[in-house]
């Protein structure tokens, strides 16, 4: 197989961004942590230090295949710092497109693709993915060339099935979990990859979702890897993949499906971080615990809590997609991506616009908060048809929005604190996530219930800089990709 030696950017100064970024949002308790490793989706369903569209959508962009076809299932589309966009499915082909829409050019990687979509060393130009075939495949970017060029530069094909995508760490070391619950550990050097080790959590274990990378404990060099299975256990496991640290199951007796993995949430000084990990209950085997989103103490290894949604009937409903994280309510200044001068995010929003056939946002907080919230929240959608607020430190539900369906996948968190979400109708509402109005609806936008067919698979945030700071999400499907734009 080929083998590349183009040079690549040195990690460092990627890292050095990420960190002051996000000292500057807020003074966490713990070191600078690298958010973009902590979740599954496009770019950082959970958090990003970027605006989301305030005001609504305005035009829609459908990536289209030149051959006219559709994608495979379960699409994912990621955005590189051109703005170029990646479109990933169970296909054997991954696909290339210009920020203009513009079909680029595709790769295949020679067996069935993942339903997560991959890793993007956006400064290095190269992606890492998983498979539905199996295979760890390194691909190299090009696009100094037209038409551009994806090229698997080496693929390690002793590797089963992945439903989880990689991750990597500030030594530059990947990991990724097999679906059959075994963790890898990859360098790539020279253009080649190399296993530096793998790890298997036990016989009939089942990782179907994302895995974190975080210093958990000081006394371990570099980040531990957590993992949750579907069988209801976490585990926490040493950087070098030789042994696991500690792990607790509490839903192993009852079979709480771990379904979208593991989001990391810090709380600030005096508390320490939580592993969120929402219940679901997948290929028909329901759990009386389902539902539920557990919060994991990092520190104390234990529950810190439990929280079943006020509109939840556990066992009967699911939290399928990942938890997201939003910046801290206390002192709060609205972030910036260092866009054009005057181009930062508003704090107040005009509303939703009366779309034909769709019900208008709640005018105020759907529920009354209690008065002594910490600064410190997240949200996370359900199949009960509402999309909640929770507390991390207290562990209480704060506020509620309902949607018009079913919540299935992962919301996202802008820099101003505005959340979108998707519900199984297509729509895409924006919620206010700040604390002057918890909960209450913004805008609500039904381009994708006639675009596409299919309901919202994947979504993220992604920003034109060339044409005055455009901001715009895009959007996976069943068999479609698209970017909205403001």
């Amino acid at each position: 197989m080929k083998r590349s030696n183009h040079g690549r950017f040195s990690r460092q100064r990627q890292i050095s961004r990420t960190c002051i970024g996000l000292l500057m949002a807020a003074a966490f308790s713990i070191g600078c942590g690298d958010w973009a490793q902590f979740g599954n989706g496009p770019l950082n369903p959970h958090r990003k230090n970027a605006p989301g569209p305030q005001a609504g959508i305005a035009s829609i962009l459908n990536l289209l295949l030149p051959t006219g076809g559709s994608f495979e299932k379960e699409v994912g589309v990621l955005v590189d710092t051109a703005g170029d966009y990646y479109v990933s499915s169970y296909s054997p082909w991954l696909h290339l497109f210009y920020h203009s829409g513009l079909y680029g050019c595709s790769v295949n990687l020679g067996v069935d693709g993942s339903r997560a979509v991959p890793y993007l060393a956006s400064f290095e130009q190269m992606l890492y993915t998983g498979a539905e075939g199996g295979g760890f495949h390194a691909i190299e970017i090009d696009k100094t060339t037209a038409p551009c060029s994806l090229n698997v530069v080496d693929a390690d094909m002793a590797i089963g099935k992945s439903e989880s995508s990689p991750k990597r760490a500030r030594d530059e070391s990947l990991y990724m979990a097999e679906y059959k619950g075994i963790v890898h550990r990859w360098e790539f050097v020279g253009g080649a990859l190399n296993h530096l080790g793998s790890l298997a959590l036990g016989a009939g274990e089942h990782v179907t979702g994302g895995i974190a990378l975080y210093d958990v404990s000081p006394q371990y060099e570099g980040e531990e890897v957590l993992v949750a299975t579907v069988t209801g256990n976490f585990y926490v496991i040493d950087h070098e993949l030789t042994h696991i640290i500690w792990s607790e199951h509490s839903g192993a007796p009852t079979e709480d499906q771990y379904y979208a993995g593991v989001t990391v949430a810090e709380r600030g000084a005096g508390h320490t971080p939580l592993a969120l990990l929402p219940i679901a209950a997948r290929n028909g085997a329901w759990s009386p615990n389902s539902g539920v989103l557990r919060a994991i103490d990092l520190g104390l290894a234990n529950v810190a809590w439990e929280l079943t949604p006020s509109n939840t009937a556990a066992g009967e409903h699911e939290i399928v997609g990942s938890v997201a994280v939003l910046f801290p309510q206390s002192d709060y200044i609205p972030q910036d991506d260092g866009g054009p001068p005057g181009d930062q995010p508003s704090t107040t929003h005009p509303g939703n616009f009366g779309i034909p056939g769709v019900p208008n946002p709640p005018n105020g907080p759907p529920s009354t908060p209690p008065g002594n919230l910490s600064p410190w929240h997240a949200t996370f959608a359900s199949t009960d048809t509402y999309l909640y607020g929770v507390d991390l430190i207290s562990g209480l539900e704060v506020w509620n929005y309902q949607m018009r369906e079913s919540g299935y996948d992962a919301p996202v968190v802008d820099s101003s604190n505005l959340i979108y979400v998707g519900d199984g109708t297509s729509l895409l509402h924006a919620v206010n996530g700040n604390i002057a109005c918890l909960g209450c609806g913004v805008w609500i936008d039904g381009s994708l219930t006639t675009a596409s067919k299919d309901d919202i698979v994947k979504l993220g945030l992604t920003r034109e800089w060339h044409k005055g700071g455009r901001r715009g999400l895009v959007v996976g499907t069943r068999k479609e990709a698209f970017a909205l734009w403001d």
